[in-house]
Parts: C-alpha cells; structure tokens; sequence
C-alpha cells in the first residue's frame, strides 16, 4: 500500500500547485493573521484554498494530520528508521522548505498527536536564509528545537555537531548555514500557532 501511495505521488508531484486544502477553523485564523501582515484580502467565509493559492499568502505546509496519516497508510503501529514506511515518509510526508535550496524536510511518521517531529536532510553549504516565524501568543510564543544527528550548523558563531541543540522562540529572526564538508542531517520540533489543534501551516517571512 504505500509503495503504491509514492507512485501516486510521483505521477502526481507535476499538479502540486493546483492541490486543494480545505482548511480548518485554525488554519482559517493563520490565513487571516498572514493576510493582515502582508496587507492582502482575506474572506472568512472561505475554506477551501490551493496549494499555489495559499502560497501567496506565504503559509507554508509544516505537518499532517491523523487523518491523513490514515490516508496515507501510516498508522499507530511500531516503526523505526530501518522499515520500509519510515523512507516512504521521505516523500509522502514532505514539507515546505522556502528559505532554503535542495533541503529535504519531512514529518515522521508516527502518531504522537499534537506533536510532530521532523527530520530534514541539509545539503553541504547549506544557507537558510533570514526569516522570522510569528509569535503565536506574547506569553507563549511556541518555536523551533533543532538537535543535529550528523554533520554540523553553525550558528552565531558557535557550530553544533552531533547531540548538540539549540531553540529559537517564534519572533526572533534566525539564520544559519550547514557543514562545508557534507550533509547535515536535523531532528526538528516546531511549535508554530495551532499546532495542538491540528494546524498544517504557518507563515513565516523573510527578515532581510
């Protein structure tokens, strides 16, 4: 089932911009805070948006739901890295990567809601360019945990490699680039608005 699941995307990865969401009442609320940072028209009687529509308003997709993890043919069973369900994540689980070339990003698949966790594969000299996720509230403004598993980010000044961390809190602009030398491969927690209500986008935007 999800080999057949990769075909299906593989044929279909050329309609991307053209695939349809219907968003949530959260994703909804994203829409419309993205819309009013950006000065655009925002209609909050409509639900259903496509993938280049959403775009536009620069939300990107950061997850998947439990019901398209069913969908998709992950399900609450055991898994690991090694099993065959684990690589086909790494294409049916995809998400966005916009402030950054030839990134690989994609969800787990497992079944830990409200909390995805992600592994994104860098390419060497890899420039994640300044950009600012917002704050979900201003007391809890949620934010991204990076604990690097192979290669290296160097980051104001310091460069952390293998079991090292950092946290950056939605709000605070970030950059940083990866290992010269070769792939950097990440484990990624990101708390973004809506998150433990089932959100799949946010909208971050670039700070330079």
């Amino acid at each position: 089932m999800i080999e057949s699941k990769v075909e299906e995307l593989t044929e279909t990865r050329q309609t991307d911009d053209e695939e349809l969401f219907e968003l949530s009442d959260v994703e909804v609320e994203t829409l419309r805070r993205a819309a009013s940072e950006r000065c655009l028209p925002f209609d909050a009687s409509r639900r259903v948006y496509t993938r280049k529509q959403l775009s536009e308003y620069g939300m990107v997709r950061e997850g998947y739901t439990r019901e398209e993890l069913r969908e998709l043919g992950f399900g609450p069973e055991e898994v690991s890295c090694f099993d065959d369900r684990a690589i086909a994540a790494q294409e049916l689980l995809k998400v966005d990567t916009p402030f950054g070339s030839g990134i690989q990003k994609w969800q787990l698949p497992i079944d830990m809601m409200p909390m995805r966790v992600h592994q994104t594969m860098f390419p060497p000299s890899t420039l994640v360019k300044s950009h600012v996720h917002p704050a979900n509230t201003l007391d809890a403004p949620g934010g991204g945990l990076r604990i690097v598993t192979k290669g290296k980010i160097l980051y104001k000044g310091r460069e952390y490699g293998p079991g090292d961390w950092f946290f950056v809190p939605n709000g605070i602009p970030y950059t940083f680039t990866t290992d010269p030398t070769g792939p950097t491969v990440v484990m990624y927690k990101y708390a973004f608005f809506g998150f433990e209500k089932g959100n799949r986008f946010s909208h971050p935007s670039a700070a330079d």
